[in-house]
């Protein structure tokens, strides 16, 4: 439950951000690619987990899924949304 809980939090928090990179004439389609390498950064990683985790153990791959996530937590510190995004203006 709790995994589900951080998940949609994660994937709803990663999909505002894909709106908010895709800018140009072709918003619609910059956010579909951004979606698909969001996809497939997915699969290739499902693909081989199950090798990992009989490679490992579930305490070995747990240690590695926490050590591999370590980067993008850190990078979040980084990342900045202008004060005014997603806020509604009136016209």
């Amino acid at each position: 439950m709790f995994e589900k809980f951080g998940y949609g939090f994660g994937f709803a928090a990663f999909l505002m951000y894909l709106i908010y990179i895709a800018e140009g004439k072709s918003k619609t389609s910059h956010y579909a690619i951004a979606t698909g390498f969001m996809a497939l950064g997915m699969m290739l990683p499902g693909m081989i987990s199950g090798y990992m985790q009989q490679w490992l153990g579930y305490d070995g791959f747990f240690i590695w899924v926490v050590i591999a996530a370590l980067p993008a937590l850190i990078l979040l510190k980084y990342i900045s949304y202008p004060p005014e995004f997603g806020k509604k203006t009136s016209n």
